[in-house]
């Protein structure tokens, strides 16, 4: 179970806010969070089992997020839902021409949800859902398709929103995303808790991205052992660069 809540164009001091937990096999690979060669200009954590990531964001603020979707179909697909993070990221294509091209071509990746923030606009894409584009406000998403809540979709949502009005919001970020639940079987855990323990699944890191009025980028993410303990922590803030002129390359 992953957890994300944005606040878009909502924040007195912040045009954008994200705030997500990755829940993954603890025995996945995985490199923390960092600046990558190639695609260049992409800042986020790495997959080594698949080569993708679950979030990151480029040097001009463009941000993509992806979680799964349990709805019962095979996992199997002919590529892995971090290429839709990479492949966005290493482009130039704005949001709303890949998220309308997914609604066709997303049969060849497992069930996802993605959002996607290409400066002017934040835009949800799915391959079980519509696709559509986020209007201001907070959202959050977990494991089901955008507007089915689960407990820890509303209760997220309901804590960034207090956040909000912070000057500095990220502490309280952290805090948020590491709500556990004391809630007696598996299932009522995984659909409540926004930090999931366990000793072969769990919340492997907690992301915090800001973006100011000024543009200024602030990426922060803190990883955790199978105990839930925090292993690590990697922080970087830059000035975003303007947004580069929009094509439509093909996914690769």
């Amino acid at each position: 179970m992953c957890l994300v809540v944005v606040a878009h164009a909502t924040a007195a001091r912040y045009r954008f806010v994200i705030a997500a937990n990755r829940d993954e096999l603890h025995a996945r690979p995985t490199r923390p969070a960092g600046w990558w060669p190639e695609p260049p200009g992409l800042l986020g954590g790495r997959d080594l089992l698949a080569g993708g990531t679950w979030l990151g964001v480029d040097k001009y603020g463009r941000i993509a997020a992806v979680t799964n979707v349990r709805d019962g179909t095979p996992r199997e697909a002919s590529r892995s839902r971090g290429a839709l993070v990479t492949d966005y990221l290493g482009s130039d294509e704005p949001a709303a021409s890949l998220a309308a091209r997914l609604a066709a071509a997303g049969t060849g990746f497992a069930a996802f949800n993605l959002l996607l923030l290409d400066g002017a606009e934040l835009r949800y894409a799915s391959n079980r859902a519509p696709s559509t584009r986020l209007a201001p406000g907070v959202h959050a998403l977990s494991n089901a398709p955008l507007g089915a809540e689960w407990p820890k979709t509303a209760t997220a949502k309901d804590g960034a929103t207090r956040l909000l009005a912070s000057a500095d919001p990220l502490e309280g970020l952290f805090e948020l995303l590491a709500t556990r639940s004391t809630a007696d079987s598996a299932e009522e855990r995984y659909r409540s808790a926004h930090f999931v323990t366990g000793p072969v699944y769990g919340t492997r890191c907690s992301t915090v991205i800001l973006i100011d009025e000024k543009g200024t980028l602030t990426f922060a993410e803190r990883s955790f052992d199978a105990g839930g303990s925090r292993t690590g922590e990697i922080r970087a803030t830059f000035a975003t660069l303007p947004q580069p002129p929009a094509s439509t390359d093909a996914l690769r």
